[in-house]
């Protein structure tokens, strides 16, 4: 018998499928222990014996479905397990999104739920509420201030029908956008390709998301856009993608100052949490240096903190844009540099700085020690 509850692997399954429509199998470390949670599919592709323990509800049924092959293959409802949808009030959102359970077969729409998909498994690691119908959605009719709790994130499925801009932006390549109590942040997948940047479409996107962000939330501009990409080799295309964008004003360091990329891991999951905390820069800034050290932005060129006659640039944002802007500017003034960042950076700090800095490294799980964070949400709740 497989026990529903809250907080149980077969639950948080099921709520990520609810919005994503499916989950690509190669992707399922993303929830955890990618052998647990492949045993459990597999066990929840035949037919079990459901109980939810909030009711008392059984249902005898086949849950899940497997569909395609190799990189295509992916988790899907089952027909006959929809009822489970009832269970957390989440069958409306799914059968209005999904056409009734008809769910798209071409590669487009299939690597957009991918995408999709993958970037809902990292934000709720961290705690990200992604479920629509236990969210207050946007409109874009009067001006109304919702209050985060917690960070939240919004599908670019749901801004499209909150705000008629959007819909005209489908070439657009963002995801959606999360919000937390001081800021909002316009969420790409890259995955392990480069992206096929429309400048011009992410300019008209951000400039809407802004628009609804002014409308509902305590945000009156974004400045920042999340990337997750598989690797850091990911993250090296991407920045020298941009030099091939025709036009400088739409390069996509241009539209978004600040592009922090967030590798689809373990890892990855730390380092969001850190960006997701209020007022999240300061805090770590005022962690690792002391208020004399400070360059509180006021320098000639970006930079962090000044140490002994040493400039120093703190990478562990993954802020891409920022790194660009700093490699810039060391190769010009020619100045003693360092750069701090975590382990798994090293390998693209190396890469775009070469030998113009000294790179040092502090470890993810003291930093999110220090900040009181542990590191991703934990679920350990027996199936």
């Amino acid at each position: 018998m497989i026990r529903f509850q809250p907080g149980s692997h077969v639950r948080r399954l099921c709520e990520v499928l609810a919005v994503t429509g499916e989950i690509p199998v190669s992707s399922l470390h993303l929830l955890g222990s990618q052998r647990v949670f492949r045993a459990l599919v597999a066990r929840l592709c035949e037919p079990q014996t459901i109980l939810n323990t909030d009711t008392g509800e059984k249902l005898d049924c086949r849950l899940l479905n497997l569909r395609g092959r190799g990189a295509r293959k992916a988790v899907r409802f089952y027909k006959a397990g929809l009822p489970v949808l009832d269970w957390f009030g989440a069958r409306a959102y799914y059968m209005n999104t999904f056409r009734g359970h008809e769910l798209p077969r071409d590669d487009t729409h299939i690597e957009r739920n991918f995408r999709l998909a993958e970037t809902v498994l990292l934000l709720s690691s961290t705690g990200c509420e992604f479920r629509p119908w236990l969210k207050e959605q946007f409109q874009s009719r009067s001006i109304r201030r919702l209050s985060f709790s917690q960070p939240c994130f919004y599908s670019s499925h749901e801004l499209k029908n909150s705000g008629e801009e959007l819909k005209k932006t489908q070439y657009a390549r963002f995801i959606g956008a999360v919000f937390t109590e001081d800021a909002g942040m316009t969420v790409y997948n890259t995955r392990n390709s480069i992206m096929k940047w429309n400048g011009m479409g992410e300019f008209k996107a951000k400039d809407a998301i802004q628009k609804l962000a002014a409308l509902n939330t305590q945000t009156r501009e974004i400045h920042s856009a999340i990337l997750f990409g598989q690797t850091m080799e990911v993250a090296l295309r991407t920045m020298k993608s941009f030099d091939r964008v025709p036009h400088a004003d739409l390069r996509f360091d241009a539209i978004y100052r600040h592009i922090h990329f967030i590798p689809l891991s373990a890892d990855g999951v730390g380092q969001l949490q850190i960006l997701l905390l209020p007022d999240w820069n300061e805090r770590l800034l005022d962690l690792m240096f002391e208020p004399a050290q400070r360059s509180y932005e006021r320098g000639a060129f970006e930079y962090d903190a000044h140490v002994d006659g040493v400039y120093v640039f703190a990478f562990f944002d993954g802020d891409l844009a920022r790194l660009i802007r700093f490699h810039e500017a060391v190769s010009e003034f020619k100045c003693r540099a360092e750069l701090f960042c975590f382990p798994f950076q090293v390998s693209l700090a190396k890469q775009v700085l070469g030998e113009l800095v000294d790179i040092k490294t502090i470890g993810l799980q003291p930093v999110l020690e220090a900040l009181g964070l542990k590191g991703g949400k934990a679920f350990e709740s027996k199936t």
